[in-house]
């Protein structure tokens, strides 16, 4: 659909459909669908500027009309489609990606590709050239029940107010957040984490293989000590910090992450040996050292914390993403 946001585009739609023999659209954006079945339907057309669920949730709360209702906008997102569907509200988008319930009329359009949509701002929080926004996530997420003044947060995050505002504004636009007289407080973990997780996963991590005959556990202690002898900073993840915090999986493979200027020193403690395959040790070269935010000792080993574990786990093979989903609702959303 080429054309732009517009009632006449709805119209345009409606008159493509084969169940529908005309659709009119009066002035005061009333359309009538004339039905092939010979009913005659009759639903109010909103046009919305973007299709953020924040701003439809607005349009949905200030509705007046009795009428059904469908919103127009540029670009619909799962979360503003799921949100329109349990409001009763119907949606199309200008890549005909639309949802029609009412009466005797059911149409549903999905998976049409939509270049309306801003790419660059939905992931950009997320990269991980966006560090200042990382620590920012970071810290919000430590502790879900928080409510953050924007000053405490900038402080907390050893950023500038207006880099909080940006992540802010970007995730109220989501409703992933809400702004009270108190601060910003997280409302939707899970839905911050998981969009994290699929740009996270975009990238391509350096990573050392390595062999050890040394069983998981002794690995894993051998690593512990390591910090105490050598002053290395190496933090378990993967499935080796995820049990630490919630036990569910077993694993064959020990997942740490490491300063890449350490890892000479590293191999040659603990005795390992690199390959290019079959490895039990694994090092995750940190991307920078935000990944550290947050991290504990947790039964005795220095462990990444709950949000870099969700992130690192969702790549894994296996089980890794049941471990994530562990992690995220027992540690993460507790």
């Amino acid at each position: 659909m080429k054309q732009l946001l517009s009632v006449d585009m709805f119209k345009s739609f409606a008159n493509n459909l084969p169940i529908i023999d005309n659709c009119t659209v009066d002035a005061n954006e009333v359309a009538t669908l004339k039905l092939s079945s010979n009913d005659e339907i009759i639903m109010k057309l909103v046009i919305s500027r973007d299709g953020y669920p924040k701003l439809i949730k607005n349009i949905i709360t200030e509705m007046k009309s009795d009428m059904y209702c469908v919103i127009l906008a540029p670009y619909i997102t799962d979360q503003t489609a799921d949100l329109c569907k349990s409001a009763d509200f119907g949606f199309l988008d200008l890549a005909g990606n639309c949802y029609i319930a009412y009466k005797s009329l059911f149409v549903e359009i999905k998976g049409n590709k939509n270049n309306n949509k801003p790419k660059r701002a939905i992931k950009s929080i997320y990269e991980r050239s966006s560090v200042v926004s990382s620590v920012i996530l970071r810290n919000i997420l430590e502790d879900t029940s928080r409510k953050w003044r924007l000053q405490d947060l900038a402080s907390a995050a050893g950023c500038s107010i207006g880099q909080v505002s940006k992540v802010k504004d970007f995730l109220l636009k989501l409703t992933y957040i809400e702004q009270g007289k108190d601060g910003i407080v997280v409302t939707d973990p899970k839905a911050i984490m998981r969009d994290w997780a699929r740009v996270y996963s975009d990238y391509s991590e350096e990573k050392v293989q390595c062999y050890s005959l040394s069983s998981i556990t002794d690995i894993e202690a051998k690593i512990t000590k390591m910090k105490k002898e050598t002053g290395i900073d190496c933090l378990l993840t993967g499935f080796s910090g995820g049990v630490r915090y919630q036990p569910v999986v077993r694993y064959q493979k020990v997942h740490a992450l490491l300063d890449a200027k350490d890892i000479d020193n590293a191999v040659e403690y603990l005795g390992l040996k690199r390959v290019d395959s079959g490895a039990n040790v694994i090092f995750i070269i940190k991307y920078d050292p935000c990944v550290g935010v947050y991290s504990r000792m947790v039964k005795n080993s220095m462990v990444a914390s709950p949000v870099q574990i969700f992130l690192d786990c969702m790549s894994l093979k296996g089980r890794g993403e049941e471990m994530a989903e562990e992690i995220l609702s027992k540690e993460i959303c507790r």
